[in-house]
């Protein structure tokens, strides 16, 4: 793979704070300032908080305020997917094709046998200019007041204020393939606002060995937001200082401006009691009233019940005294709501853009009015999505508290999804209408184990293992019969992800892959369909004679089998050093990447491995072909790790398992070693600690993709996000990067 563009850089960063002593107040501030891995991508945060508390007889006041600024420079996004990513650009970018040509331009793919792929430096040069701006202010200011002991009251307001914008340019490409010869610049603007009211009421009570604690609650939020993005293109000048959206800048015609925006509102009243008897027994019951402006009026409001149970089998006279110093049964069932879709999604919505709902309604072609068309479907029969759980727990403390078990078993049936099935046959290219879709059950168990000691006086250590397991399958979709609905995203005309009833959610989808044809005999039942020796043998599921999409089957999933983490310390006097270790068992890894770089077959880069380990035919025919069918010869290595090299073969690309990888893996996520400096050192510091840490050392995984971790990608469809949608798909994006970084903090 040609690294054009990459770089290793340092990272600075300041979190310098001050306490006050007096009346309980901190002011830390923090900055970063870090150049990307990729050229000429540099990002800078900075942010200060307060937090201050006042006592005042009963009453109690306080603030937690912060305030943020993120700039992004640079027009090559870490987030960006595929072929808009750096590592896609580089990994499809052939090896022959220099950075610069012969006349110091910039070169790409603008030549006989070769693809339209952009130079990944180009790119990034050309946007080094575009800058995204986010700006916050977040926090509550609070007051309590304690009426008597047994009664006390409390009021919180929080809110989450913020601004956006972005700028960005796209440039010509004249030395590609496919010129883009239209220079353009967009830019978008956000903003939004957020705020939550609660209110409670605390009482407390306890009479000889029962322990009864009652909290009463009322509960509004409201945000809005509004987002507006304008472009232009043919820019008359390239300057940085010349890139607005003016009609003396850029021709008028090309000129476009959008907005649009929404708001919601929530308010909840609730309540919450909790009883226990000599601290051996426990119950607890919690109901919630919640109703959302993002639902119709007969479908506003929803009831939210929980009630737990808890008994501390060691308090009972019956169990053993010894080995177990604590253990305690818990059982829990509750219902959880979610309301967490686009405002306004109940109403349909309308809307136009010239070239699209403009036309000529005067009946010449000088004489374009406005139109409009629909551009979202709504459904008033939208209600709550809820999620019931039950789950069994058991917590233990061992050898003298030194040793700690905990464990959970749980599962949770969510009923009437909030889901974009991406149904077809939606009117014109209007969205199609949010939907209460199907059920879906998850089951399984966490778990974590813990010890911790001293060897000798000076030298304390710890460990603590975590481990999860689940199972998540679809029991129904809706109530027509509908076995199944693909995900919303389509790779070069293929679709990987299947949700399927009795499967999980979006599992992979595709023809069953079975080695490769050995012989034209092998492949004869199959020739029309595209088979030849040394492609890619597929299962003939359904036993019609053809390979196509009817043989396609679920393929792999991406939801693991095991999830575990280890953590260990071990602290002697003034040094410490911890570890934490993360590992996934059992997740299939889609290789989308395989398109280009085993598929495309030379006209973008390939595999350093391919020419030596595809598929080789040498020999004479298959005994009993005949003249039927030519005659290539027969396949000598059947173990290969690649298909054979024909540049025709469209067959062997079809989304199969052959995609499918194992994505387990270990990583050393974090390796600290740290010492804290004694106060006789530097005076004035109470306290002050220099460390060493290492990030993502090493990993142990049979991937063939630059990373196993791959990073949840928030695709959005008419339903908002449906990330479970693209789960565990590598289109190439960045790795995890390797960080060392050394430090020192401080009190004073």
């Amino acid at each position: 793979m040609v690294e054009v563009g990459l770089r290793l850089r340092p990272v600075p960063r300041r979190e310098p704070g001050a306490l006050g002593r007096q009346r309980r107040q901190r002011l830390p501030r923090n900055f970063l300032d870090q150049e990307g891995t990729a050229a000429f991508n540099r990002l800078q945060r900075g942010g200060v908080r307060v937090n201050t508390t006042f006592n005042v007889g009963r009453t109690q006041i306080g603030e937690n305020v912060s305030v943020s600024r993120e700039q992004h420079y640079g027009g090559l996004d870490d987030d960006a997917i595929g072929e808009n990513n750096i590592i896609g650009k580089n990994i499809m970018q052939q090896p022959v094709v220099p950075v610069h040509d012969v006349a110091g331009y910039f070169a790409s793919g603008k030549a006989v046998g070769l693809s339209n792929l952009t130079n990944p430096l180009k790119i990034a040069d050309a946007g080094k200019n575009d800058r995204a701006t986010n700006d916050r202010i977040f926090g509550n200011v609070f007051a309590g007041y304690d009426a008597t002991r047994a009664l006390s009251l409390k009021t919180r307001f929080g809110f989450n204020l913020g601004q956006g914008s972005f700028h960005g340019y796209n440039p010509t490409t004249p030395e590609n393939s496919e010129v883009t010869d239209v220079n353009g610049i967009n830019e978008n603007y956000n903003l939004f606002t957020e705020w939550t009211w609660s209110n409670t009421l605390n009482w407390t009570r306890t009479v000889s060995q029962h322990n009864l604690a009652v909290l009463l609650g009322q509960e509004a939020s409201r945000n809005t937001n509004r987002f507006e993005a304008g472009s232009c293109a043919k820019l008359l000048n390239t300057a940085v200082d010349s890139r607005y959206i003016q009609d003396a800048l850029c021709d008028p015609t090309t000129k476009n401006v959008t907005s649009s925006g929404g708001r919601s509102a929530l308010l909840s009243v609730f309540g919450k009691a909790d009883y226990n008897y000599g601290e051996r027994y426990y119950l607890s019951f919690t109901v919630r009233r919640d109703g959302s402006s993002r639902f119709a009026t007969e479908n506003r409001w929803g009831t939210f019940p929980a009630v737990g149970a808890g008994w501390r089998l060691s308090r009972e006279s019956f169990f053993p005294k010894g080995t177990f110093s604590n253990a305690m049964l818990r059982f829990g069932y509750g219902v959880t709501g979610n309301q967490q879709i686009p405002s306004g999604r109940i109403v349909s919505q309308f809307g136009g853009d010239r070239g699209d709902t403009f036309y000529d309604i005067g009946g010449t072609s000088t004489t374009i009015r406005p139109g409009f068309k629909q551009t979202a479907i709504g459904n008033t029969h939208l209600k709550w999505e809820e999620q019931r759980s039950a789950n069994v727990g058991l917590d233990l403390e061992f050898l003298e508290g030194r040793g700690t078990f905990s464990a959970d078993f749980y599962r949770r049936n969510t009923n009437n999804l909030l889901f974009d099935p991406r149904t077809p046959a939606t009117a014109s290219s209007a969205s199609p209408p949010i939907i209460n879709i199907g059920k879906m059950r998850n089951t399984g168990i966490d778990f974590s184990v813990g010890y911790h000691n001293t060897i000798g006086t000076g030298t304390l250590w710890s460990v603590t293992f975590n481990g999860s397991h689940y199972r998540n399958k679809i029991l129904q979709i809706d109530d027509l019969g509908t076995q199944s609905f693909t995900g919303p995203v389509t790779l070069r005309e293929q679709n990987p992800v299947i949700n399927m009833i009795g499967s999980p959610i979006g599992a992979f989808y595709g023809l069953l892959a079975d080695g490769y044809y050995r012989d034209s005999l092998d492949a004869a039942p199959f020739w029309a369909d595209g088979a030849r020796p040394g492609r890619i043998k597929f299962r003939d599921l359904n036993g019609d004679g053809t390979i196509s999409g009817e043989d396609r089957t679920i393929i792999g999933s991406p939801h693991p089998d095991f999830t575990g983490g280890l953590d260990l310390a071990v602290r002697r006097g003034a040094w410490e050093v911890s570890a934490t270790v993360f590992a996934t068992h059992g997740n299939k890894i889609f290789n989308a990447q395989k398109y280009w770089y085993v598929f495309r077959y030379f006209d973008t880069n390939v595999r350093s491995d391919l020419v030596a380990n595809s598929v080789v035919l040498s020999g004479p025919c298959a005994p009993g072909a005949g003249n039927s069918y030519p005659c290539p010869g027969v396949v000598t290595n059947p173990d290969a790790k690649y298909p054979r090299i024909d540049v025709s073969d469209v067959f062997s690309r079809q989304f199969s398992s052959y995609w499918v990888e194992d994505g387990s893996y270990v990583r050393l996520r974090t390796l600290q070693v740290s010492y804290n400096l004694p106060p006789a050192i530097v005076r004035w510091i109470p306290a002050a600690r220099v460390y060493l840490q290492a990030e993502n050392l090493f990993t142990i995984t049979g991937y063939s993709g630059l990373d196993p971790a791959l990073p949840t990608w928030s695709t959005f469809g008419a339903a908002g996000d449906t990330r479970d949608q693209f789960r565990g798909v590598d289109e190439g994006s960045y790795p995890t990067n390797r960080t060392i970084t050394i430090g020192i903090t401080t009190t004073f």
